[in-house]
């Protein structure tokens, strides 16, 4: 029937508008994800939604324990070392502060102080205060400048600062822990700018947790540039990683370096000639009376050190030897009289008891300056053998204070030392090339009287070591080597059967006694000629000899001009500042000889 054909074409057309309808949100809809997604990936936020936003415990990533500690962060490496921070002011343990600052300090217990020691003073804090001595005068500070923590002593940092060129800074707090920037070097950084905002995270992942977060325009300092990864410092101390893509603008910037202490100047009384030194041993007042024997035929010396001076008790006194007819007879051959102080003559008093304490350290400095001045010495040895390791530092703080009393009264100060060995660290030569005029070395004693073996006193080798390792501390012209004028015999017997039988199974087989005797050197030269005839040893740098007497052996390196030649050789070619010779009474013609050669 006609009349239902028109319904349908109203119903159709109808039908196409519901459909265009749900159709129309559909195309809207996916013409919308279309243009987010161009967007997202134009602006990297599918990118952005990879990455974790978790942010690290900053207590736990710089393994700080408690909010009074700071992390150090030294020259752009951070480090596992820990400050207290009291009050604002950061304190580090003295014995780090001498290991890495300046080892000048030195805390004395019994003066219950920490003193610094310039050329002219001795600067002093008492534990626990807000003020130091200085010039006299007592100067306040804002902090308390050192104070003690369990079996250490803390040092403020801020103190430090007024003796050594670093700079400082402290971050952290409220909430963050503390991190401090030291430095003591100033090369210039490099630098880079953030492109976007970005995140500094704990390790090379995206998805590492997140230790600070940063703003487009921030500059960063690179430790370590990367190819993916580069390792940042902000400029508040978090180091960490950034992805290296997000950085630009790599450049290098100058450091200001820190300027504000000066360096000391030291007005030493070191000689404008080379010294040429004899030791001379005199053990009583009459022995000062032999003085014009030993000088005979003792050409090219300009020092004489008489041994007149010892620590003769535990409270400091001075024992006294000295004789003015003797400065007078060595004065008239052209010596100066460097008077010698030592710590063997009174083996029952304690080195360390003694330097230990201010006051008697004074008293020692004090009576030494007297009689420097009652008998007109140019100069003051010290020769402190044997020093405990707990000694070391009370002896060095002793060769400050004495070299302030030398130098206002223009004295020379020599330090005697044995060949540098690690057991030997403690008398701090670095200190000592600093605060005294000369340091001696006591180039011989190799092999002494209480060695297992037989061996030379002082081989080429040994001589050779000892000047070098003295150079890498002390300045050329202010040392000195000394040589031996004597030689050692050495006996090896065989033990009997018995005596084999009796010993521990345990222990080092040896098989004979060793015996020595310390003989001069014309004593050990004719000793040797009678008995056998010597080589050179091109080892030692020695005429070595070797007999057998008795059923025993008898061995002997010894010192003679030739071997003395060539140790004075090596001394040359170092361009040291002096020589020395243990002791005058064993000099030969030959050995005055020998040391002519010394230029």
């Amino acid at each position: 029937m006609d009349y239902n054909r028109p319904v349908r074409k109203k119903r159709g057309k109808k039908r196409k508008r519901r459909i265009l309808k749900r159709l129309i949100p559909m195309v809207v809809a996916v013409v919308a994800i279309a243009i987010v997604l161009v967007v997202a990936i134009a602006t990297g936020t599918f990118e952005n939604l990879s990455y974790s936003t978790k942010e690290a415990d900053l207590f736990e990533y710089y393994q700080v324990p408690d909010e009074d500690v700071a992390v150090v962060v030294a020259d752009g490496d951070l480090t596992d070392r820990k400050l207290k921070v009291i009050d604002g002011f950061c304190y580090m343990d003295l014995a780090t502060v001498k290991d890495e600052m300046t080892d000048r300090f030195y805390y004395d217990v019994n003066a219950n102080a920490l003193l610094y020691t310039t050329a002219t003073q001795v600067i002093s804090a008492t534990v626990s205060e807000k003020s130091y001595t200085k010039d006299g005068q007592a100067v306040a500070t804002p902090y308390t400048i050192c104070l003690p923590e369990g079996d250490s002593l803390l040092v403020a940092l801020d103190y430090v600062k007024l003796y050594k060129n670093f700079s400082m800074n402290l971050f952290g707090g409220n909430g963050e822990p503390y991190r401090v920037e030291i430095k003591t070097v100033w090369e210039p950084k490099q630098v880079a700018t953030l492109k976007k905002d970005q995140a500094v995270r704990k390790e090379e992942d995206k998805r590492s947790l997140i230790l600070k977060s940063l703003k487009k325009g921030d500059s960063l300092t690179i430790v370590e540039k990367g190819e993916e990864w580069t390792k940042v410092e902000t400029d508040d101390l978090i180091v960490g990683y950034i992805e290296t893509k997000r950085l630009t603008d790599f450049r290098e910037e100058a450091v200001t370096p820190v300027t504000e202490v000066a360096e000391e100047v030291f007005e030493n009384q070191v000689r404008d000639k080379k010294i040429v030194l004899a030791w001379d041993l005199v053990t009583n007042q009459s022995a000062n009376s032999g003085l014009s024997d030993k000088l005979a035929g003792a050409t090219g010396l300009n020092v004489i050190s008489p041994t007149w001076f010892s620590l003769a008790d535990n409270n400091g006194t001075v024992s006294c030897i000295a004789s003015t007819d003797y400065v007078t007879l060595a004065h008239e051959k052209g010596l100066e009289v460097w008077g010698l102080i030592d710590n063997m003559t009174y083996p029952e008093v304690s080195s360390y008891e003694v330097l230990s304490y201010q006051e008697k350290r004074k008293s020692v400095i004090d009576q030494l300056m007297a009689y420097a001045a009652q008998y007109q010495l140019e100069g003051i040895n010290v020769d402190f053998e044997s020093l405990s390791g707990e000694a070391g530092e009370p002896f060095i703080q002793f060769i400050r204070e004495l070299s302030i009393a030398c130098r206002q009264n223009k004295l020379v100060l020599s330090v005697d030392n044995y060949v540098p060995e690690a057991y030997t660290d403690h008398y701090n030569r670095k200190e000592q090339g600093i605060f005294a005029d000369y340091v001696i070395i006591m180039g011989y004693d190799e092999h002494y009287s209480g060695s297992k073996e037989a061996g030379s006193v002082a081989s080429i080798g040994y001589v050779t070591h000892g000047i070098e390792k003295t150079l890498e501390e002390v300045p050329a012209q202010k040392v000195i080597n000394a040589l031996p004028l004597y030689s050692r015999i050495w006996i090896e017997t065989p033990k009997t059967e018995a005596e084999l039988a009796a010993e521990d199974p345990n222990s080092e087989y040896i098989a004979y006694n060793l015996d020595v005797q310390t003989v001069g050197m014309d004593v050990a030269i004719n000793t040797a000629k009678q008995n056998a005839t010597p080589v050179w040893d091109e080892e030692t740098a020695q005429n070595y000899a070797e007999w057998t007497k008795n059923g025993s052996t008898y061995k002997v390196w010894l010192e003679d001009e030739q071997s003395l030649s060539a140790k004075i050789q090596v001394m040359n070619a170092h361009a040291i500042g002096g020589a020395a010779v243990w002791q005058i009474g064993y000099g030969t013609e030959e050995a005055w000889r020998a040391l002519s050669q010394f230029q």
